[in-house]
């Protein structure tokens, strides 16, 4: 299956680009934007577009940002006899329709690819991840969108990875393995045959400043970027199909030192700052030590055919970096899956309420039966009185950190 963001010589789309875009473009590198700036996304000169739960949550309060979340909210909750839907699942259901509500604007203005993603509150679950992409990509898919334009992310966790082999060979789905920490991570995503990883550059270097108590004011000796420049001549130098996206950069200077990845990933401030940066760039010299530690790391791996999996074949050092890099930020990711979920939840609610006939009859107790009651309660056992329900509670909407068995809903 060919790389979504594969770049061919001379096909800089922008023939204007000038500064540190031009020298990104004249060596290939993609320009991926995550951003729900609807109108900068159409003047930006992209190669491809991705989301996060942050980015949506930031963006929902905007008034073009949660018309999808009306429309999602609507169309779900339209289909859900067509589609089985039980209440229950109306909430997670319009979520993935909201993802791909985002997702089809967003490639009416950039032609992709569109890296999508799956519920990162799953990073334990590979069969859940399989299923939540697998619907994802169908409702691309029914509107005639070609796989090759969108790609679902996934954490790189063990599970991620078992989930994104899965759909790699079995089910013809890209797929981003992100948060990915260094170069036995990265191989290790490279084996499941993922279409793409992504190295969060910044967290990563942040790890290691804190970790040796040291702010590196020259780049090129700083021992983060040397880990990613490893994995950078690792893939190279094996010819890894795989493509290596950065992202999380924390400034311009640190895209100029690490050009060598396949595609960053920016915001839309960055995207601005780019044309007109003037930072050089750097090119990786063959005598460096990272080039030394590419050659000398293992390939092939068979971390994925190991039982004790790939976090056992790492030195405690390298399980503290995954940890910093991978599982913290999930934490994060999920307090914003949770707030994202009470707002689309609420929507339903809203909605289904509005569509809804005699709800009064169907979730509470009648105005003049609740007057009834009130003269004779007295006299009336307390089984006989009819519980008042919640509308909240019969579309099973949950509270922030509680889960629900996607097996159950779908």
């Amino acid at each position: 299956m060919p790389s979504p963001i594969e770049k061919h010589p001379g096909t800089s789309k922008d023939t204007d680009a000038t500064g540190l875009e031009k020298a990104l473009r004249d060596g290939n590198t993609a320009i991926i934007c995550d951003s729900l700036d609807f109108e900068a996304l159409g003047v930006h000169d992209l190669d491809g577009t991705t989301l996060n739960p942050a980015s949506i949550l930031g963006a929902v309060g905007e008034e073009a940002v949660f018309y999808h979340v009306w429309a999602a909210v609507k169309q779900t909750i339209d289909e859900r006899s067509i589609r089985r839907i039980p209440k229950g699942g109306l909430v997670k259901a319009s979520l993935e329709r909201l993802l791909f509500e985002l997702g089809n604007i967003i490639l009416d203005r950039v032609d992709g690819p569109h890296f999508s993603f799956v519920d990162p509150r799953r990073h334990s679950d590979s069969a859940g991840m399989v299923r939540n992409a697998k619907r994802l990509v169908s409702l691309f898919d029914e509107k005639e969108i070609h796989r090759g334009k969108v790609v679902i992310s996934i954490p790189a966790t063990e599970e991620g990875l078992k989930a994104a082999k899965e759909l790699e060979s079995q089910h013809g789905i890209h797929t981003n393995l992100y948060l990915v920490s260094g170069l036995l991570h990265a191989a290790a995503c490279a084996e499941a045959g993922a279409t793409t990883v992504t190295i969060p550059v910044g967290p990563l270097l942040d790890w290691y400043e804190g970790k040796r108590k040291t702010h590196f004011k020259d780049l090129h000796t700083h021992p983060g970027v040397e880990t990613v420049q490893s994995t950078l001549a690792y893939f190279k130098l094996h010819g890894i199909k795989s493509k290596v996206i950065g992202s999380g950069f924390r400034t311009l200077s640190e895209i100029g030192t690490l050009a060598e990845f396949d595609a960053i990933c920016i915001s839309n401030h960055q995207a601005d700052d780019l044309r007109r940066s003037q930072v050089s760039i750097s090119i990786t010299p063959d005598s460096s030590p990272a080039r030394l530690r590419a050659r000398q790391a293992q390939y092939p791996t068979a971390f994925l055919s190991s039982k004790p999996g790939f976090m056992n074949a790492m030195s405690a050092e390298t399980r503290s970096m995954v940890i910093a890099t991978l599982f913290v930020p999930l934490g994060e990711m999920k307090a914003h899956m949770d707030s994202l979920e009470l707002v689309v939840g609420k929507e339903v609610v809203r909605q289904f309420e509005m569509q809804t006939l005699d709800l009064k009859t169907l979730y509470g107790i009648s105005p003049v039966k609740s007057q009834k009651i009130k003269k004779t309660a007295g006299d009336i056992p307390a089984r006989r009185v009819r519980a008042k329900r919640s509308l909240a509670e019969d579309l099973n909407l949950e509270q922030p950190g509680e889960s629900i068995d996607e097996d159950e809903i779908f």
